[in-house]
């Protein structure tokens, strides 16, 4: 006969199988709301923050939008944004940064937005869902006050068709307005017989065949590029998420130019139709490299493709203008063809083992290069961590926000887990705007393969806008893993009133 599961096993079993659903479909939500942010993105309505490592938007879509951010989506939506761009800063606001003043200012001489105090618009404060989904009704031609109010928007937009399912109405994220913006674009203008998108088409905020392109199937993408002239396809991998396809320009005049393309699927979660470029190594400036050791993983989620160089490839050597295509060693990407991001990992070529001396030249040589590399550079501190690390604390006192010039970092010493000779820069906070905080208490473990050092921030320190605080009063915590060459943070903020 056989036994049952303890209660409190079936419980535990329970839970990390709801953990794992619930992770998995809000993976799937952030992979919706990214596709639609990427088809916005290339109408001009939806811009990010960045960009990651492989060079795609990073769209921020996990936190929640600020004013300014809100407004200005808004006059997008308007399709006044160039109208909006010659009107400068007629706005009474002092908190508004320089890229938002045109938006602000044509909302607030429209009657479409107001600020929080006669001379403060609360640019950086946080747009709540009832404010954005009431721009998106507005941009619609709906009145608040006539149609709806302002602080119950959500019944109309359910009527408009506005407010996808999924919206978080209460912790309101730029994921969320990207799906309201997105649905905004298919829903009828409050009496007439068009769409909020035609409206923007008539308006020459962009083109009907940039709309079609943004929100084409995925055989409409396949038969763009089979309909390319210019280019050829050798090879395509592919998975239930898109298919991979590997080409060059035909057309190139000075050498080839291979390119990794996923075109999404129907079962993407970023929707079907999106064409993205998977990041491949240049070797010239007209010029890309063919990947090799090219593989597809049996879930056709991970595509992984490499590149070997012998050589580094370098324009405008020992000059002012010098640019390095890539080393020497071997490029390797694996791409998640269910987001569209790819990471790099790069690997030197093998050497031979140095030998002692060598260690020791080396690790010499990095010290006197640390300390040559600055303008009047001193050492306020230095300690050393046995037989395998130094550090050193220095300050270049040559240059004018002589704070910011403040620098800690290790250097390995023969025989160290780092490398002999080989640096690793360490964090600081800012201690003010201008300055970052001293370290105290430094000091490696018994074995030499930590490091340990604290830092005491004794207010909140403002940005460049004097009101986002960007480092936080209290005590920070540092662990150097020498051996993974990883860091690791504590934090523990100053007691009483902030």
């Amino acid at each position: 006969m056989r036994g049952k599961l303890p209660a409190a096993l079936c419980a535990l079993l329970c839970l990390a199988l709801c953990l794992g659903t619930a992770r998995a479909a809000e993976d799937q939500e952030l992979g919706r709301q990214r596709g639609q942010a990427m088809r916005l993105e290339s109408l001009g309505l939806f811009l990010g923050v960045g960009e990651y490592s492989d060079g795609t938007t990073d769209f921020a879509l996990w936190r929640s939008p600020s004013r300014a951010e809100a407004v200005t989506m808004l006059v997008r939506a308007l399709g006044k944004e160039d109208e909006a761009a010659e009107m400068g800063k007629p706005h009474p606001f002092t908190d508004v940064p320089a890229w938002a003043d045109g938006y602000v200012s044509y909302a607030w001489e429209n009657g479409l937005a107001k600020g929080v105090s006669d001379t403060a618009f609360g640019a950086w404060e946080d747009a709540t869902g009832e404010m954005y989904v009431t721009f998106m009704l507005r941009a619609l031609g709906y009145a608040d006050g006539t149609d709806f109010t302002w602080d119950d928007p959500w019944t109309l937009a359910q009527t408009c068709g506005i407010l996808p399912e999924g919206v978080d109405r209460d912790d309101f994220s730029r994921g969320d307005a990207v799906e309201v913006t997105t649905a905004a674009l298919f829903a009828g203008r409050k009496g007439m017989d068009t769409t909020l998108a035609n409206q923007l088409i008539a308006q020459g905020a962009f083109s009907r065949e940039d709309f079609d392109r943004a929100f084409r199937t995925y055989e409409e993408a396949m038969a763009e590029l089979a309909a390319d002239d210019f280019y050829l396809e050798k090879e395509r991998w592919d998975s239930d998420c898109g298919t991979v396809l590997l080409g060059n320009a035909a057309g190139t005049p000075h050498s080839e130019g291979w390119s990794l393309r996923l075109v999404t699927k129907p079962a993407s979660a970023l929707g079907e139709g999106l064409i993205i470029q998977l990041p491949i190594v240049r070797t010239g400036t007209f010029s890309t490299a063919q990947p090799d050791q090219v593989s597809l993983s049996e879930d056709g989620l991970t595509f992984t493709y490499s590149f070997y160089f012998d050589h580094p490839d370098v324009e405008g050597q020992g000059t002012p203008d010098e640019y390095v295509f890539h080393e020497a060693g071997t490029y390797t990407y694996t791409a998640d063809l269910s987001t569209g991001m790819a990471e790099e990992a790069f690997q030197p070529p093998e050497g031979p083992p140095l030998t002692p001396e060598e260690e020791q030249q080396a690790y010499d040589d990095a010290i006197h290069e640390m300390m040559e590399n600055g303008y009047g550079k001193v050492v306020l501190k230095r300690c050393g961590g046995g037989e395998t690390c130094t550090a050193l604390l220095t300050q270049n006192t040559g240059i004018f926000h002589a704070g910011l010039s403040i620098s800690l970092d290790l250097v390995g010493k023969p025989g160290s887990p780092l490398g002999a000779g080989e640096w690793m820069h360490l964090p600081l906070p800012h201690a003010a705007p201008e300055e970052y905080a001293q370290p105290a208490d430094l000091a490696f473990s018994a074995d030499g393969n930590t490091l340990t050092y604290s830092c005491t921030v004794r207010m909140d320190v403002p940005g460049m806008d004097g009101v986002t605080v960007i480092q936080e009063k209290g005590t920070y915590g540092y662990t150097v893993d020498l051996t993974a060459g990883e860091v690791s943070t504590t934090f523990v903020p100053s007691e009483g009133e902030r």
